[in-house]
């Protein structure tokens, strides 16, 4: 008899894991918490989750003499403006952040970080080569061409050769045969170019699995240590669904908070990372960099990258610098240029059991955003840009995980101590990358479902 297999999240480890085990004959039932999003809404419906800086005195003055520091706290407001509070973002509903990513696909590979999810993996005996390999070629992974780099993403990579960087195309889940170059990969992609894990999700249920929307699972139900089902709200109801399997792909931040709730505690919602960022931007007049393919090109340096980035944060603040020079000077959209810097942040943090998020900036951080903060801005000046409006994002964080790691919570077959309950989400991740991860999530689940499939 098939074993009933529950999957929690529809984002890229669960879409993943549904259409693969659907593909093989199981019976399997994907529950989200969100909806379906109308086209070109997704971004509009982009949460953000408050993780406070929790520093002890000794690294507060540390910190305080930190100029990077001083500057990314001199706007804030509220009652301790010594804290940097970070911004952590997050997508409810079907599909996941996929369907508002960058489409970047990293294969977190040891040549570009000794630390990369790859090697991290390796330590516990799980290769994902195979499953790297086919995801790739499911979601049109590919370079962006050169005939797809806008003028202004050219300029940048001439500068930085220039410069000494080593310029290389980002890797991109785009099928370019139907891309019509329009830059709005993170809003809209009308040519539905872009791949987001609704392609995975529309496979699996023509394969015959089911799928609830506006389910909040609370709680996975287990008997002597395997599982037996889950219990939720469902309109506004308490509902039990019976199951021989759970997988949880919630994310890392939903996930710990379903596994306290199931009795899991040990190392859950500990060590969390963030990949924090930064966008360092500069004023030059009619660039129209805003309408090209974002991140089309990048530079790797180990804990870190950068890759030219516009960030709707840029425009008013570069005007609020000139003001501040005195100087009156309108800057729109099109009239900005930036660089995204991405690093791999010290896993520091962690969820409480009210659900509220903790996390430090560290000294080493700040290092590595203040040697992408000068590699970026002397690219920007290279190719033009104004040095005197040079300016810097709050620091956010887009990929959270490690709250479920690897070694930790689960083991090399992503089983948790309960028996039949998995997980496929970055939650997984004992370290951060400083990449884009959906590629690695997406290798896992197939990973995962393989595992299920020769262990039955």
């Amino acid at each position: 008899m098939s074993d009933n297999i529950l999957v929690i999240g529809s984002g890229a480890g669960g879409a993943t894991v549904a259409r693969e085990l659907s593909k093989k004959g199981k019976k399997v039932t994907l529950v989200e918490k969100g909806n379906f999003h109308p086209k070109g809404s997704a971004a509009k419906n982009l949460k953000s989750k408050l993780a406070i800086q929790e520093i002890d005195t000794i690294k507060e003055e540390k910190l305080k003499k930190n100029e990077l520091y001083k500057y990314l706290i001199k706007n804030l407001t509220d009652d301790n403006v010594h804290r940097l509070n970070l911004e952590l973002m997050y997508l409810e509903g079907v599909g996941g952040t996929t369907t508002v990513s960058m489409a970047n696909a990293c294969y977190a590979c040891s040549s570009c970080y000794a630390d990369s999810t790859t090697t991290q993996f390796q330590r516990h005996d799980l290769e994902l080569y195979d499953e790297f390999l086919e995801a790739s070629q499911e979601m049109n992974v590919n370079p962006l061409p050169f005939e797809y780099r806008g003028p202004i993403t050219q300029k940048i990579t001439d500068a930085g050769e220039k410069l000494g960087f080593f310029m290389e195309a980002m890797p991109k889940f785009i099928d370019f045969s139907i891309c019509d170059k329009c830059g709005n990969c993170l809003f809209y992609c009308k040519t539905n170019a872009k791949w987001d894990s609704t392609f995975y999700i529309n496979e699996a249920q023509k394969n015959g699995a089911e799928l609830i929307t506006d389910f909040n699972i609370k709680r996975v139900l287990h008997n002597q240590k395997r599982v037996t089902g889950v219990e939720g709200v469902f309109n506004g109801n308490k509902k039990i669904i019976k199951a021989d399997k759970v997988i949880l792909s919630a994310g890392a931040l939903n996930t710990p908070i379903i596994l306290r709730n199931s009795g899991i505690k040990k190392g859950v919602g500990e060590n969390i990372f963030c990949d924090l960022f930064i966008t360092v931007g500069a004023f030059l007049k009619d660039s129209n960099f805003n309408q090209e393919i974002p991140m089309g090109v990048k530079t790797e340096f180990g804990p870190y990258f950068i890759s030219p980035h516009f960030s709707a944060y840029l425009p008013p603040l570069i005007e609020q610098k000139y003001k501040e020079q005195g100087k009156t000077v309108e800057v729109s959209s099109k009239d900005v240029v930036g660089f995204m810097i991405k690093i791999a942040d010290e896993s520091n943090g962690y969820i409480d059991k009210k659900g509220q998020i903790f996390k430090d900036i560290s000294s080493q951080d700040l290092k590595l955003f203040e040697e992408g903060i000068k590699k970026a801005s002397d690219i920007l000046i290279e190719i033009g840009a104004d040095p005197n409006s040079i300016v810097i994002s709050p620091v956010r964080g887009a990929h959270p995980g490690g709250s479920a790691a690897m070694g930790r919570v689960v083991d090399e077959s992503l089983q948790t101590e309960i028996e039949g309950l998995y997980i496929a989400d970055a939650s997984v991740i004992p370290r951060a990358p400083g990449r884009p991860p959906i590629l690695t999530i997406v290798g896992l689940a197939k990973k995962l479902a393989k595992i299920i499939v020769q262990k039955s």
